[in-house]
């Protein structure tokens, strides 16, 4: 899933910080069709991200395109 597209379509130039390691851990957890089910307060206490911080990288990434959410369910999508 993590491929060139990432930065030729420009997303390291446009993500933040925090929405680049949401992304990377959520790549590194999930199925082999991009699925995971992690708790939100788990992944904030792993990633070192208060609420602000998570609810803004998870916002930027599904604008991006670059995930789907559905509380408890984590998808993340090719980036193109």
């Amino acid at each position: 899933i993590i491929d060139h597209e990432l930065l030729h379509g420009g997303y390291l130039h446009r993500l933040s910080h925090e929405a680049m390691i949401l992304y990377l851990f959520l790549v590194v957890v999930g199925d082999r069709n991009g699925r995971s089910f992690y708790a939100d307060a788990t992944i904030m206490g792993m990633l070192r991200l208060d609420d602000d911080e998570f609810d803004n990288a998870r916002l930027q990434l599904e604008e991006e395109g670059l995930i789907d959410y559905r509380r408890p369910y984590w998808w993340v999508k090719k980036p193109f």
